[in-house]
């Protein structure tokens, strides 16, 4: 990387696979955020939207978030994680979504439960048509359970504009 010093994006190539990024705060998924997003994407199943439907026909008694509800949620946890490190997209420097090689949702996250991510860094690799691609290992916590509801690894390409 010329002459930039390792701060950024850039500073991730000196990390070590396995290094904490850090943790965002709790967030509440709230009844209205899964029936906004129920609406969203057209999925007006009751287990998510009906808490009467839920409590009398769920095995637990209440709605639950959408799995893509909660993973849509990394976005907004990634930008509290990446904030705190000083690394963010910018005028010189874009984050993309490269996607993910593997996600799993093994708990479920009842309407009312608070949810964080904990970020560790994978690794990281310059491509060789540009960039830095970065991988990141997520979790998504519920606050009071010991299963998480969300564990993936995830994929960032972070673009400099030498322009």
């Amino acid at each position: 990387m010329s002459s930039e010093t390792r701060s950024g994006f850039s500073s991730l190539l000196d990390m070590e696979p396995g290094s904490a990024l850090g943790e965002s705060d709790w967030y509440t998924v709230t009844q209205d955020d899964i029936s906004a997003f129920a609406r969203l994407t057209r999925d007006e199943d009751p287990y998510h939207t009906d808490p009467d439907w839920a409590r009398a026909h769920s095995p637990l008694k209440t709605t639950i978030s959408f799995g893509f509800l909660t993973m849509s949620m990394l976005t907004f946890f990634s930008h509290q994680v990446f904030a705190k490190l000083g690394i963010e997209s910018g005028d010189d420097t874009q984050m993309f979504n490269f996607g993910f090689n593997r996600v799993r949702m093994p708990e479920p996250v009842p309407a009312g439960a608070e949810i964080r991510g904990r970020f560790t860094f994978a690794g990281a690799r310059i491509r060789d048509n540009g960039g830095t691609e970065i991988t990141v290992d997520v979790v998504v916590d519920i606050k009071g359970n010991e299963r998480p509801a969300l564990v993936a690894e995830w994929l960032f390409v972070a673009v400099r504009d030498d322009g």
